[in-house]
């Protein structure tokens, strides 16, 4: 791996764009690629994301990107089957809750992280976000 991880962000929703907007202002991050299924037609794509390569289909934006790793913010029911594609593909990934929509394809993407030996990182902020420290402050 180089200096830098290449990344395709998969979903350009809230939280793909906060995720975008990240990687676009870290050293240690180059977006190659930002994929959503119908990014063409979105007007709202932050200023500072364009004239990254957009895609529309996964397996396409996977092959062409070739990233380091793979940032899934997309709809809970294409999680796993992105993340074991990325895998497949010797990527690491990162992926917003949750890891799949049942236990036996949650179980499958970790067990094919743990085969490739690639990273698997679920993002859940809630244990760190100040209205959630708040709250057991008062409980």
């Amino acid at each position: 791996m180089s200096d830098r991880v290449k990344v395709l962000v998969v979903g350009l929703g809230n939280m793909g764009a906060s995720h975008a907007s990240a990687y676009h202002r870290l050293d240690g991050f180059e977006i190659v690629g930002i994929m959503s299924r119908s990014i063409k037609s979105n007007t709202k794509i932050p200023g500072e994301l364009a004239g990254y390569p957009l895609y529309e289909d996964f397996d396409q934006a996977l092959k062409e990107t070739k990233p380091d790793a793979v940032s899934i913010n997309s709809w809970p029911n294409t999680h796993a089957e992105y993340a074991l594609k990325a895998i497949a593909a010797n990527c690491h990934v990162f992926m917003e809750k949750p890891l799949a929509t049942n236990n036996e394809d949650a179980e499958k993407v970790v067990a094919a992280a743990r085969a490739k030996n690639r990273k698997l990182v679920l993002g859940y902020i809630l244990r760190v976000h100040p209205s959630w420290i708040k709250f057991i402050e008062v409980g």
